[in-house]
């Protein structure tokens, strides 16, 4: 039971973590993408630069390039209002989709935790009264009980047999004297 509670008290670390590294990969590839966008829009103007070095180099000058026209359309943004609005209502929202989902894992581990209880009280006073269950010996047990209940059948079938055959035997030495 301690295996599964400290499982369960990993869990929304885990996810949480996973669920950062996930927003930063995603973030790292936009990035890249814009840096990509960049590059193209230079080369077109005519400004062509050599590409050198392995592809980890160039993702890296990419992500540099992402960087650079991201702070440009943060700068730009900054002055519109409208988007200020947006940026601050996209915000507001994730924090309380985060919110949500932290009191909802909650819950279900609340929910977890009270099933486990219930399941443990139902449980527990049976265990209490059983020794051990030894499964091979209680099997060994139902096929002696099964074998004396068909001898005890047989007994009682011979007997019906018995009783029924006297009345019969009774009547000829009955016929036979007259």
């Amino acid at each position: 039971m301690t295996k599964i509670k400290a499982e369960a008290a990993t869990t929304p670390e885990t996810v949480k973590a996973t669920a950062e590294q996930g927003v930063e990969v995603a973030r790292k590839i936009w990035l890249a993408g814009v840096g990509a966008y960049g590059r193209v829009f230079q080369e077109a103007q005519g400004q062509i630069e050599k590409v050198t070095g392995a592809a980890s180099e160039m993702f890296d000058e990419l992500v540099a390039k992402g960087e650079a026209v991201e702070d440009q359309v943060k700068a730009t943004l900054a002055k519109n209002e409208t988007a200020t609005k947006v940026a601050a209502t996209v915000t507001e929202t994730t924090e309380k989709v985060k919110d949500y989902r932290e009191k909802r894992l909650t819950d279900l581990e609340e929910r977890f935790e009270a099933v486990r209880h219930a399941v443990m009280e139902k449980v527990n006073p049976i265990l209490d009264t059983v020794d051990p269950v030894n499964i091979i010996a209680m099997n060994d047990q139902i096929e002696a009980l099964a074998a004396q209940v068909a001898a005890l059948r047989e007994e009682i079938a011979t007997l019906k047999g018995a009783k029924a055959a006297a009345p019969k035997a009774a009547k000829k030495t009955e016929t036979e004297a007259a």
